[in-house]
């Protein structure tokens, strides 16, 4: 292996979001043995630095906000952005709108980051700003979109992934990012197009790559990866794409996989 790449929440973070020891130093260890370590992740950037006084040393890039930003980490010097152009966000905020007003959204822009009242309660990390009436705030003044969640009252995560292609057709993808709730992005961008473009820049087969995850949107980077795990606490769908299954993330099972690969020599 010459790569890792990890998913974060329900992948790599426990409880309340936190990275446990063993799980910093299996990655620091995989850092020490030449791997590149990646954060591939539906996160955005800002999200992500929040786990840097923590991974800092240990990691080297981010897949984040599901493909459509690859930069260098901790620094965050991007690599590759795809824009999500802000008309598009908003019309999808306003189409749901109007058909249903029980549907809610957060949306994070170059401009700033807001979430209706809700969107807290569904998210396994702390949401660092208070939430709003009107997600499209978070609009006012800004040229693209970097991720936009959806949730609704009666509805759950499931539920929307089948609903909402029927409703926003093929411009934009939509897919379930773990808590519950569907991020809305960029058709045709995923984790998997992250890492393509990232192994590119840095020489790597995808068959030099291992992949750690546990939901919809880690599908088509297990597909691609050369060596694909999922977490015992996967989606059962996720858990068939997998080469293997490790342990939950609870359980630290990203690190447990790890330190067998660099026993087993691997990395070398």
């Amino acid at each position: 292996m010459r790569l890792l790449a990890t998913d974060l929440d329900g992948t790599l973070l426990g409880h309340h979001g936190q990275v446990s020891g063993r799980s910093v130093r299996a990655l620091q260890a995989a850092r020490d043995a030449g791997w590149y370590v990646v954060l591939a992740t539906g996160r955005p950037p800002f999200m992500v630095d929040l786990l840097m006084p923590q991974l800092s040393s240990a990691v080297t890039h981010g897949v984040m906000a599901n493909g459509s930003v690859v930069a260098t980490l901790p620094d965050q010097h991007v690599l590759r952005t795809v824009r999500f152009e802000i008309g598009l966000a908003t019309g999808v905020v306003e189409r749901l709108r109007s058909i249903d007003p029980h549907y809610r959204f957060a949306l994070a822009t170059d401009a700033g980051f807001a979430h209706e009242r809700g969107f807290a309660e569904r998210m396994p990390a702390p949401t660092p700003t208070p939430p709003t009436d009107d997600v499209l705030e978070a609009a006012a003044g800004a040229t693209e979109a970097i991720k936009l969640m959806v949730f609704h009252d009666r509805y759950g995560a499931h539920e929307l992934l089948g609903l909402l292609p029927t409703i926003l057709g093929h411009d934009v993808s939509v897919t379930h990012m773990g808590a519950d709730c569907v991020e809305v992005g960029v058709a045709g961008i995923d984790k998997a197009t992250g890492l393509t473009f990232l192994c590119e820049q840095l020489g790597v087969d995808a068959a030099d790559v291992v992949a750690f995850g546990d939901e919809f949107n880690d599908h088509e980077m297990l597909q691609w990866a050369g060596h694909a795990v999922a977490m015992a606490n996967a989606h059962p769908a996720t858990r068939d794409l997998a080469d293997e299954v490790t342990l939950s993330n609870l359980d630290d099972g990203v690190a447990v996989v790890i330190e067998r690969l660099l026993a087993d020599g691997a990395g070398a």
